[in-house]
C-alpha cells in the first residue's frame, strides 16, 4: 500500500467521502436506505460520494457508483483496499461514514479506525458506530432524541442529532392534509427481512381484525419469506408489493400505515400518515418508543397483535387519525441529508490524498 506523508490542512472539507453501510438478512435496509440519501445530498452540494455495500442489494438508477461486498467478505480489508486502490479512476477517498448494525460491528474495526485517521482520513459514524465514539472525529446520529450513552461520557468526538438530522428521502412536494377515505387503505411493513416472522401469522389476524373491505398493501422485503395468505375468503381487499424500489408512492396512497420500528416509520411520519408502530424485537427499541408514544406523533403499540387491535379502532376513529397526520406534518421530520452534507463540509480535519498503511 502507499505510504502516507504527512498530513496537510486542508480547506473546505473532504470531497471524495466514501459511505459504507451493510444490508442483508437480519439488518435489512434501513442503513442503505440513509446513505442513499445521503449520497444524494453529498451530490447535491458538489461531492463526489462513494458507496460501499457490505450484503446484497440491486443497484439503482439514481445510485452513485458504488461496490458490493459479499457478506463474507472482510468489510475492514475491503475499506482499506478502497484507500489505497480507487476503482475505476476514481479519486481515493477522504473521509469515511460509516452506517453500521451495533450489533454487526466488524473485527478490528476500531483499531482500523485509529489507523484510518491517524493518516488524514476522517471517519465519522452513523448511528451504530457511535458506539466506538473515541475512536471517530464525529457523530451523526439520525434520530429525534439524545444517545442515551453521551451523558457523562468522555472523550466523545462531536455528537449530531435531532429531527431535522433523520436521513429521510426529500418529499416532492409537502403531504396534503389528511382526509378520511371511503374505506381504509392500509400500508402494512414488517422490514426488509421480516427477522421475526410476522408473515407467517399476521395476515391472518389482519384480515379478521380490521374492518371488512378494507384495502391492505403488504410489502415484502428482499429478505423475507413469502407470507402466509389468509385462507377462503378474505374480509380484506388484499394486494401483495413484492420489494418494490421505493415505498413513497404507496405511503402517499395509503390512508393509515402499521410498521415495525424502523427508518420506515420516520417515513410514514414525513408523508403524514396516521401510522402504528411496533418493536418485534423484544426490549430493544423499548425506551425509544417510550419516547415516541409521549410525542402524540405515531401510536405506539407492545407487538403485533395490539398492533392490529389499535389500528383498528384507528380506523374507525377519522377525529384521531387527522390529528395524527396533522401533528406528523407539523414536526417538519427529516431533512438529515442536508444536514450531513453541511457538517462534512465544515469538517477543518487535517486530510490527505495519500493512502494509509496497514
Amino acid at each position: 500500500m502507499v505510504q502516507a506523508g504527512r498530513p496537510a490542512p486542508r480547506r473546505g472539507g473532504p470531497q471524495h467521502p466514501l459511505l459504507v453501510c451493510q444490508t442483508g438478512p437480519g439488518i435489512g435496509l434501513g442503513h442503505l436506505s440513509r446513505m442513499r440519501v445521503a449520497a444524494q445530498a453529498l451530490t447535491a452540494a458538489g461531492l463526489t460520494p462513494r458507496l460501499l455495500v457490505h450484503g446484497g442489494a440491486d443497484r439503482r438508477a439514481d445510485d452513485p457508483p458504488w461496490t458490493l461486498l459479499p457478506t463474507g467478505a472482510e468489510l475492514v480489508a475491503a475499506i482499506d483496499a478502497r484507500l489505497s486502490d480507487p476503482v475505476d479512476g476514481t479519486s481515493r477517498p477522504d473521509a469515511l461514514l460509516l452506517d453500521l448494525a451495533a450489533g454487526a460491528l466488524p473485527a478490528g474495526l476500531a483499531p482500523a479506525l485509529d489507523r484510518w485517521r491517524r493518516h488524514g482520513v476522517p471517519c465519522i459514524g452513523i448511528d451504530g458506530p457511535a458506539t466506538l465514539h473515541p475512536h471517530l472525529d464525529g457523530i451523526f446520529m439520525p434520530s429525534f432524541r439524545q444517545p442515551p450513552w453521551l451523558d457523562g461520557a468522555s472523550g466523545t468526538a462531536p455528537v449530531i442529532w435531532g429531527w431535522d438530522c433523520l436521513l429521510l428521502p426529500p418529499l416532492d412536494a409537502p403531504p396534503a392534509v389528511w382526509q378520511p377515505p371511503a374505506r381504509p387503505e392500509v400500508l402494512v411493513l414488517t422490514g426488509g427481512s421480516d427477522a421475526t416472522g410476522l408473515g407467517a401469522h399476521w395476515p391472518t389476524l389482519l384480515d379478521a381484525t380490521l374492518p371488512a373491505g378494507s384495502r391492505l398493501h403488504w410489502v415484502r422485503g428482499p429478505w423475507a419469506s413469502a407470507p402466509c395468505v389468509p385462507h377462503g375468503p378474505t374480509r380484506c381487499d388484499w394486494h401483495w408489493h413484492d420489494a418494490p424500489a421505493g415505498l413513497g408512492p404507496l405511503m402517499q396512497r395509503c390512508s393509515h400505515a402499521v410498521t415495525v420500528f424502523g427508518v420506515s416509520a420516520f417515513e410514514l411520519l414525513q408523508h403524514g400518515v396516521p401510522t402504528v408502530v411496533f418493536s418485534p424485537y423484544g426490549d430493544k427499541d423499548r425506551s425509544e418508543l417510550a419516547e415516541l408514544a409521549a410525542t402524540g406523533l405515531l401510536a405506539v403499540a407492545a407487538d403485533a397483535r395490539t398492533a392490529t387491535t389499535r389500528l383498528a379502532t384507528l380506523l374507525d376513529d377519522p377525529v384521531a387519525s387527522a390529528r395524527l397526520a396533522r401533528q406528523a406534518r407539523g414536526r417538519g421530520v427529516g431533512g438529515g441529508g442536508a444536514r450531513l452534507a453541511g457538517c462534512l463540509a465544515a469538517l477543518s480535519f487535517p486530510t490527505t490524498n495519500a493512502a494509509p498503511a496497514a
